[in-house]
């Protein structure tokens, strides 16, 4: 669907207390997977490229504590610039009217009012409403009823059956060409009667609302139920790596980043550090992104005598991504000659720089092939390492 320009304002509401939710936390602050519901709003307007301005309404005395939810979002530069807070009212009703004179001074041609408890409007809801507002002046979502309805008699017992087929639920956002939904709500503010919606409202004053098809999931959270419970599991990785390269005259030996006297060092396309490229292959395997020749491949001229130490640094990278924590990491070098025992605490410091984690994290054990095949030999040099990863996953509780 294509949309001409328009400046379009969104007008969040969440001045409520919540007194439904029997919580301390009004339900627009409570997490919805690692966020607050009010953001998770925000969000997917922003999502849509359409909104210019954000609008919250809050409590009275509530505007500090809102920005302090919403630091998140509000670390943007441009959603700080693009959205306002103002106090609500005593009712709904008010505080929509309010946030509407403060937006008339933005003059937006459109203006999308929507509940602060509902996080799960879809992008697709919200353009359909936008489409419908250009083309009759105002638009709201409906869903079909599934249940069957009925009247009651002052006794609570049933007096009739209501024929549903003409009746719809409306969710919001919904949406309006501003300064009619603003007349509206002028006029309205000088009766005295509260009505049920902005949809309401605008049909009072001004004309017929038109509609698009709703989401189901387009809920309103109400009562605790209504917002899944998130639990938090622990997953931990093991991964295993080996790593072995010959010792030739003419090279440097470098083991964990750090230079080690001798006379011969490892043959390789970067500069060898055997026990380093162990270290790789552990991190990547734990976090299955594969392993060194997959990301480093020995045929790339770039990689060509480049310190391990840089590849190392490349790989914590590309685990922070996967949000795994390196818990501990055990490592052997097995090499026949000269010793290790001298350079180990300069090896835990380089390695331990490098993956930005504390020394203790880390363990490099030396050990010999008591003259035992190619390494007892010196004619080449291994090294193994375990890496033990850790990352945190929040899941709904169904």
């Amino acid at each position: 669907m294509e949309y001409s320009v328009e400046r379009i304002a969104v007008l969040i509401t969440a001045a409520g207390a919540s007194t439904r939710m029997g919580s301390p936390i009004k339900k627009e602050y409570l997490s919805l997977e690692g966020a607050p519901v009010l953001q998770r709003c925000l969000e997917a307007f922003a999502s849509t490229g359409l909104v210019t301005w954000y609008l919250v309404t809050v409590p009275p005395g509530g505007e500090e504590e809102a920005r302090r939810v919403l630091q998140p979002w509000l670390q943007n530069s441009a959603n700080r610039e693009a959205t306002l807070f103002v106090e609500g009212g005593k009712t709904r009703q008010e505080s929509v009217r309010r946030g509407l004179e403060v937006l008339n001074k933005l003059n937006p041609s459109i203006v999308l009012i929507h509940d602060g408890a509902r996080p799960w409007v879809k992008p697709r809801t919200i353009q359909q409403v936008v489409g419908g507002v250009q083309h009759t002046g105002a638009c709201a979502p409906v869903v079909p009823l599934v249940d069957a309805l009925k009247r009651l008699n002052p006794d609570r017992t049933l007096e009739s059956h209501v024929d549903r087929s003409t009746l719809v639920g409306i969710q919001t956002p919904q949406g309006f060409r501003f300064s009619e939904i603003l007349q509206a709500h002028r006029l309205a503010s000088k009766e005295e009667r509260e009505y049920l919606d902005d949809t309401e409202i605008y049909h009072r004053y001004i004309g017929p609302v038109s509609t698009v098809p709703g989401e189901k999931s387009n809920i309103k959270i109400t009562y605790p139920e209504d917002i899944p419970v998130e639990k938090t599991l622990t997953v931990q990785r093991i991964g295993f790596g080996y790593d072995l390269h010959r010792l030739v005259p003419g090279r440097k030996l470098w083991i964990g980043g750090v230079e080690i006297p001798a006379d011969r060092g490892e043959e390789g396309h970067s500069d060898g550090d055997v026990l380093i490229h162990a270290v790789i292959d552990a991190l990547l395997g734990a976090a299955s992104l594969g392993d060194i020749g997959l990301h480093f491949p020995p045929s790339d001229p770039a990689y060509k005598d480049i310190s391990s130490r840089i590849l190392l640094r490349k790989t914590r990278e590309l685990l922070s991504n996967t949000g795994f924590q390196i818990l501990n990491i055990d490592c052997t070098v097995v090499l026949e000659e000269p010793k290790l025992l001298p350079h180990r605490e300069a090896i835990l410091k380089a390695l331990a720089q490098d993956l930005l984690v504390q020394p203790d994290r880390l363990s490099v054990k030396g050990k010999t092939k008591e003259q035992v095949d190619s390494v007892g030999n010196r004619e080449a040099v291994e090294a193994y390492a375990a890496a033990l990863l850790s990352k945190e996953l929040r899941e709904p509780n169904a």
